[in-house]
């Protein structure tokens, strides 16, 4: 197997978003691309990354490959690669090794795999209550505000107009509220209203998955199901977050 990176700022953003989640993951290559699926240690999200050969400058799998990685350590490689070419090799299941490289000299950096138990995972098709699309800075904009309480957040959201609010002791109360539709909000789908609300580490995880893609990313809130983000990459290449909502007992 082996992988050239187009671009080493992209992957290291991609990957440091699911080590936001993720402690660690397997990492699968097959000659259709690279897959993660994984749930992080509390069992209430789960990321899904599917970058096609298309992705890179080069890739070529021969067969199926799978790498136990601690998401810290290979973070922590990619950012020392800065504007150089990434490239990734591995000739058995053992070992997956990182190359950075210029025109003048050549890094290697090899990660032993280990061993992960993860289950097999199939994700349903999710028919949200509520999607749309919007711009990756005004969801930086809900969560930087709303999370400023440190507390959990109260989704509630019409066809009409999307609500995010947050309380706490020592803030107070924080509420966001923007129509659909608008400037900024474009309504994808609606089924029903949703009134959820999601924890302060999974508000915050939305946020940081955003930023790993473009300008826009896609959004889908749901009562009975997880909610979810996706960030489109370049091509058929997604990376995307489904978080489960918090139980509230009455």
């Amino acid at each position: 197997m082996i992988c050239t990176w187009k671009s080493a700022s992209q992957c290291l953003k991609v990957f440091k978003s699911i080590q936001h989640t993720n402690s660690m993951v397997n990492i699968a290559f097959s000659d259709s691309g690279l897959e993660i699926m994984s749930m992080d240690s509390s069992k209430t999200s789960l990321v899904r990354l599917r970058l096609t050969p298309a992705y890179f400058e080069q890739y070529k799998c021969d067969r199926p490959m799978i790498f136990g990685i601690f998401t810290e350590t290979l973070s922590n490689v990619l950012q020392k690669a800065k504007q150089n070419t990434v490239t990734w090799k591995a000739t058995n299941d053992t070992a997956l090794t990182i190359v950075i490289s210029d025109k003048d000299f050549k890094t290697e950096v090899t990660l032993r795999s280990i061993d992960i138990e993860d289950d097999q995972l199939a994700i349903p098709e999710l028919e949200d209550d509520v999607s749309f699309t919007i711009p990756t800075s005004v969801l930086k904009d809900w969560v930087d505000k709303v999370l400023m309480t440190k507390a959990d957040v109260a989704f509630d959201i019409t066809n009409q107009q999307f609500q995010c609010s947050s309380e706490s002791i020592e803030v107070g109360e924080i509420k966001h509220i923007e129509p659909i539709g608008g400037e900024r909000v474009q309504l994808v789908a609606f089924k029903q209203d949703v009134n959820i609300a999601l924890s302060f580490r999974s508000t915050r995880s939305l946020a940081v998955f955003a930023a790993a893609g473009g300008d826009t990313c896609f959004v889908g809130f749901s009562n009975a199901q997880p909610s979810r983000i996706r960030v489109n990459l370049e091509g058929d290449s997604t990376l995307c977050l489904f978080v489960a909502p918090k139980i509230i007992e009455d």
